[in-house]
């Protein structure tokens, strides 16, 4: 269990939420998994009540290092060190609470293949944690020597879901680790482990495209309608919520999020939010040091463009 923390009110209830490194779906990670020379995401949140002394800290930091500018934007090069350095000075005077996720996406891609492909949940005793360890212990193993064919073949049945697109990615898996691979080492435990999984795929009636999604990560509808499968932001948003839970001591009433106008994936990210609050009701309960996923009270959650809202442009330069 987590240690307990005293609410203070010092707790900010207001949040500005904003991303960086293309947070798309991973299943379109581009040749040879190069994530479009953007390997890393991350989804800053800053908290902060005194809107009206953020947003002048944030204009004069405009005024004076980019006159001509109409709001602040990392893509523009405005997170210069001396800006973010007058940024966190401004941060400190408001005092304003930072968060931040920050993930490797090819780390992400081996995580999602462990917890679908090869060691789904099945039970109760998958929430221990000594199964979470096993699992992040697995993953580094796909993360520090998989070759990228593993990847490929995953993104290939994520895409194009059947029977001979989910073996393919068993048996890659599997000539990757070969019959000789020791088993008292991380990577016999890892082969052991996938023919398992794939002695269940092929009992359970591989043809069936229920018992197909059973190995496969769940999509998303995106707003162009395409599915999306491997979303880091979904991921970030959803513990930067449990965060923000753990740090007001799951009380969100009025509690706003503010994030950064999203075309194509506000529908997915504001159903993420539903359904980590719908944990507790289910009984499934997930605490860690630093997020608590049992909401007893609910934050708002909108999105804004960024040109709005001083508190999104200092997200952005974080």
């Amino acid at each position: 269990m987590t240690r307990s923390v005293d609410f203070t009110e010092d707790s900010p209830s207001t949040y500005y939420m904003d991303e960086s490194g293309q947070g798309g779906d991973l299943a379109t990670a581009g040749p040879s998994l190069d994530f479009r020379n953007q390997p890393v995401f991350v989804l800053a949140a800053v908290g902060c009540d005194a809107e009206a002394d953020l947003a002048e800290g944030v204009k004069s930091i405009r005024v004076r290092r980019f006159p001509q500018a109409v709001e602040l934007k990392a893509a523009s090069g405005h997170a210069s060190p001396a800006a973010v350095g007058d940024l966190l000075d401004v941060l400190d005077r408001v005092q304003a609470k930072i968060l931040m996720e920050v993930m490797d996406k090819r780390f992400t891609l081996a995580a999602t293949m462990i917890n679908t492909l090869v060691m789904r949940p099945v039970g109760p005793s998958d929430r221990d944690p000594k199964a979470y360890w096993l699992r992040a212990q697995l993953a580094e193993c796909l993360h520090d020597a998989a070759p990228t064919a593993v990847y490929d073949a995953f993104l290939d049945a994520c895409r194009q879901p059947s029977e001979e697109t989910i073996k393919a990615a068993f048996r890659t898996i599997l000539v990757w680790l070969p019959p000789s691979t020791s088993r008292d080492t991380l990577t016999g435990a890892l082969r052991f482990i996938t023919l398992d999984s794939l002695k269940d795929f092929r009992k359970a009636g591989p043809r069936r495209p229920e018992v197909q999604r059973r190995f496969l990560p769940l999509s998303d509808s995106g707003q162009s309608g395409k599915p999306v499968w491997v979303l880091p932001h979904l991921s970030a948003f959803t513990s930067l919520y449990a965060r923000i839970n753990r740090l007001r001591n799951s009380r969100l009433e009025g509690v706003r999020i503010l994030h950064d106008e999203q075309r194509y994936y506000a529908d997915i990210l504001a159903s993420a939010k539903a359904a980590a609050e719908g944990l507790a009701g289910d009984g499934e309960e997930i605490v860690f040091e630093r997020a608590d996923y049992r909401f007893g009270e609910t934050g708002d959650l909108a999105f804004v463009p960024s040109d709005c809202l001083a508190g999104i442009q200092a997200a952005d330069l974080l």
